[in-house]
């Protein structure tokens, strides 16, 4: 008896939040990726813009990584993480720091440099996750073609043999 394993869905999501008390409070945008059902980790998470110049980068070695993700939506986060890659700080790293639950009222995004920090870091600053669009797979013509050709063989034989 051969087992099957079903493919869990994993979700893609944009975030955005105001870097509030943190360099002027400029506005951060960044991706998500590979999330599940219930409890995991993202595969990765970016910062893909800063409008105060700094921190844009792939954060993919976690401090903490908690994503709860409930039909398809995010309904607790608790993320942190230190990226060494970041060219464009003197000293090269950010920290960037989720803490989202709805049902509590805060959605906190944090992204800082940690040698100029400071400031209140509790609070709603405005963290909102959309998730990103499931791409449809298209199916090539060349696999109804195939098909097609397939089912022609056959047809084909089923009429020789009558």
């Amino acid at each position: 008896m051969a087992s099957h394993s079903a493919h869990a869905v994993t979700y893609d999501f944009n975030f955005t939040f105001i870097n509030k008390d943190i360099h002027g409070g400029g506005t951060v945008t960044g991706l998500v990726r590979g999330l599940t059902e219930g409890r995991s980790s993202a595969t990765s998470v970016e910062v893909l813009t800063n409008s105060d110049n700094f921190g844009i980068n792939s954060y993919s070695l976690p401090f903490i990584s908690n994503w709860d993700v409930e039909n398809g939506e995010i309904t607790f986060v608790d993320f942190v993480s230190r990226s060494d890659n970041v060219t464009d700080l003197v000293g090269g790293c950010c920290i960037l720091h989720f803490f989202f639950f709805p049902d509590g009222g805060d959605a906190e995004g944090i992204l800082r440099d940690p040698s100029v920090f400071s400031g209140s870091t509790s609070g709603d600053f405005g963290l909102k996750f959309t998730p990103v669009p499931l791409t449809p797979v298209p199916i090539p013509a060349s696999g109804l073609l195939l098909m097609a050709a397939i089912a022609g063989v056959a047809g084909h034989r089923r009429w020789k043999q009558a």
